[in-house]
């Protein structure tokens, strides 16, 4: 392209972005956000995740951290999820993007998924193996809401980014195990252990990081620690 072809093209371009800003731009810009954060908001409420857990929540569902997820959700000013997160947030919620987006007014549920079959009616081979895991899946996490591990401190036994199915019906110490924890704004997931003689103790599975000791489960709350739910079952794929 020449100087001159270059300058006529990017003209062209400028004038469109104009008149489009001019037709639908603002208002479109105006219906999407914070359209989409007052459903999302929506969709909360009705799977009953409290106006203090949206944060969290919203962080252990995509793995982002709370300085990006604070940004879809601002009261003033909210932004846009990236387009996986917006994904997972399709899946978490059952619900299609179109009507999360604004782009219609009706909300219809995800279509059931498909097995993965040929057209002879047969599973594809190599697939077999994914029927098990999901029905192993369904049984063990019946009672669970899905979570998605955003840090590093429970690797290698749960990596980063791994879904958890986390027992939100439990709300406070119910014996030792895998907690999803809130504190001061923070999700955090923990191994949490009543050792006799020292109290609660709090670790990682990540030894770079160190334990934390409280007195008791009274002592927890009184510092603002609160339990989300209890981890029933992960599931991370891993290679050689």
């Amino acid at each position: 392209m020449t100087p001159k072809n270059g300058e006529r093209g990017r003209g062209i371009i400028q004038a469109a972005n104009k008149r489009a800003g001019k037709k639908v731009g603002k208002n479109f810009q105006l219906q999407l956000n914070p359209g989409l954060r007052d459903r999302l908001f929506k969709q909360m409420d009705e799977s009953n995740i409290q106006e203090d857990e949206r944060l969290g929540q919203l962080c252990l569902l995509t793995g982002r951290v709370p300085q990006t997820v604070k940004r879809w959700i601002d009261q003033k000013k909210p932004g846009l999820p990236d387009l996986m997160s917006f994904a997972v947030l399709c899946v978490r919620f059952q619900t299609d993007a179109n009507w999360l987006l604004g782009l219609t007014d009706v909300k219809y549920p995800l279509p059931a998924q498909q097995s993965h079959q040929g057209e002879t009616g047969k599973k594809s081979a190599g697939f077999e193996w994914l029927d098990y895991i999901t029905r192993q899946v369904a049984e063990k996490g019946a009672v669970g809401e899905t979570f998605y591990m955003s840090g590093d401190e429970m690797e290698p036994r749960i990596k980063k980014g791994a879904p958890i199915l986390v027992n939100t019906s439990i709300n406070e110490i119910e014996g030792n195990g895998i907690y999803v924890l809130q504190y001061q704004e923070r999700t955090i997931v923990r191994i949490v252990e009543d050792r006799i003689g020292e109290g609660l103790v709090l670790s990682c599975e990540n030894k770079q990081y160190k334990d934390t000791v409280l007195k008791d489960a009274a002592t927890a709350t009184k510092l603002g620690l609160k339990v989300i739910g209890k981890a029933e079952l992960w599931v991370q794929v891993t290679s050689s």
